[in-house]
């Protein structure tokens, strides 16, 4: 996310700067500060932003040249203008809209500029004309370079996230019980924490886009915090049994910690399925079933294996019945987003042709 966003904001820099210099515009940085104020992360929000910008910079021309014929040759009144223009300039934006916000810039730049001097609204026209070069180059840049924004990087980065976090919970799993595979227990490391961190980027990216959204806000949400979910029963595997190289050893010699490897590898394995799916290589798969079989294994390996003489359960025992608690969570979360991820299927499809989603 942004990698692309500096591509797109160094390309339009550039071609502003090359504009400026041939055209030899006047007050020429007026192009650059037009190309970077409308360029946003997708070529919908940046027209919109052009359109507004160069309608709110025509009717500030419009205002500060009438503004200048009232005034006429008493120029000592713009000293009292220009706060007063500085303030609504200011204020605009965030209280009315951005278009407004262009308006009251362009009108305080008259102003600024006629100080001192016979008032001349000429400097009015400049400024629409550099901030429509700008708006047409930040247009030009937006088609051209990456121009559905963050709507397909979301989907890239949810696949890669569930494909990453799968492997990292299937990896604390073998950790627990017996197998010495090394795992990164920090959630930030570069294995599974980095995809994660690129999901959230692309997902605030998302959500600061203005205009429709095809995806839908809530199913993108359950998508992208079921991501969490997974990353967090892994974690709570790895910490279940870190420094326990005792505890473990004494697990892999007991039937129950292939009960639970069977049930991990079936959760994990449709996370990856669910993965591809995401990535539009395949439908989404249906959910994994609670596995009766697996768990009358683990409560009878419990109950023989991993008691004591007295017939209690062993820290041992508790820690594998933990472990395969939090797998059993990651499954549970399976139904809420497969349908999820077929609404957000459907509502792909069907955008093209109806417009915005209902």
């Amino acid at each position: 996310m942004w990698l692309h966003n500096s591509l797109r904001g160094a390309v339009g820099l550039g071609i502003a700067v090359y504009l400026a210099g041939v055209t030899g515009v006047g007050h020429s940085f007026w192009v650059l500060l037009g190309t970077l104020s409308v360029l946003r992360s997708n070529a919908l929000s940046t027209g919109q932003n052009a359109v507004r910008a160069v309608l709110g910079t025509v009717a500030g021309s419009v205002v500060g040249a009438a503004l200048l014929h009232l005034i006429g040759d008493h120029g000592t009144a713009l000293w009292f203008v220009l706060p007063v223009a500085i303030l609504v300039a200011g204020i605009a934006p965030a209280a009315v809209s951005f278009a407004a916000g262009q308006a009251a810039f362009t009108v305080t730049l008259v102003v600024l500029f006629n100080i001192g001097q016979d008032p001349n609204w000429h400097i009015a026209l400049l400024r629409v004309q550099d901030i429509a070069l700008g708006c047409a180059v930040s247009v030009l840049v937006a088609l051209f370079f990456w121009p559905r924004g963050a709507r397909a990087a979301v989907h890239k980065a949810l696949a890669d996230a569930y494909h990453d976090s799968a492997g990292y919970l299937g990896g604390a799993v073998d950790y627990a019980l017996g197998h010495h595979r090394p795992v990164d227990p920090d959630p930030q490391g570069r294995g599974g924490g980095a995809t994660p961190r690129r999901l959230d980027d692309a997902f605030r990216s998302y959500l600061a886009e203005r205009g429709a959204k095809p995806l839908s806000l809530a199913c993108t949400t359950t998508l992208v915090t079921g991501v969490v979910g997974l990353r967090l029963a892994g974690d709570a595997v790895v910490s279940l049994w870190q420094g326990e190289d005792r505890a473990r050893v004494q697990a892999v010699r007991a039937d129950a910690h292939r009960a639970v490897l069977g049930t991990a590898a079936q959760v994990t394995g449709w996370y990856h399925e669910f993965a591809a799916s995401l990535g539009g290589r395949s439908t989404v798969p249906d959910v994994v079933p609670l596995w009766p079989e697996g768990a009358t294994r683990l409560v009878e390996s419990v109950r023989t294996e991993l008691s004591d003489a007295q017939g209690r359960a062993t820290p041992v025992a508790v820690r594998v019945i933990w472990t395969d608690d939090h797998v059993d969570a990651a499954r549970r979360l399976q139904p809420g987003l497969a349908d999820a991820a077929r609404a957000q299927a459907r509502a792909h499809h069907s955008w093209p042709r109806k417009g915005r989603p209902r």
